[in-house]
Parts: C-alpha cells; sequence; structure tokens
C-alpha cells in the first residue's frame, strides 16, 4: 500500500471515530446532574443492580467499536 492510501485509510478511521464521538449530542442526551444520578443509583441499587456496573459497561461497548475501527485501519496499512 502506498503511503496516500495509507493516509487515507486512516484518516477516514478517524472520521469514524470521530461519528462515533459525536453519536450522542447533548441537545439530544442531556448531561445528567448530581441528583439524577442519585436517583438512578437509589432505583438501581433497590433492584440489586449498580450504576458502575451499567456505565463501565457502556464504555467498554464504545471502546471495543473505537478499538475495532483503529484495528482493522492499521492492520490494512501493515
Amino acid at each position: 500500500m502506498d503511503p496516500e492510501e495509507r493516509i487515507e485509510r486512516l484518516e477516514a478511521a478517524l472520521a469514524r471515530i470521530v461519528e462515533w464521538a459525536d453519536a450522542y449530542p447533548v441537545a439530544v442526551f442531556p448531561e445528567v446532574d448530581d441528583g439524577y444520578a442519585k436517583r438512578a443509583h437509589a432505583v438501581l441499587t433497590a433492584n440489586g443492580m449498580t450504576l458502575d456496573r451499567l456505565s463501565a459497561a457502556a464504555m467498554r461497548h464504545c471502546l471495543t467499536g473505537v478499538r475495532r475501527i483503529a484495528s482493522d485501519a492499521l492492520s490494512a496499512t501493515d
């Protein structure tokens, strides 16, 4: 693969990562304030669940997708 193709592939991967980062805009999904988080924590713990576990699962899901985008682009440019 020539250097220009490599750059194009890596730039496309970066563009996809930016799309992922922009997928949940604050205008559609407002930031969570402390009161909201405390209420969610109370509801979840009352039912044997934790906000930490759900948050970690969501982060792993996002980072797995970002890792896949980066890994695919990097392996294709070797």
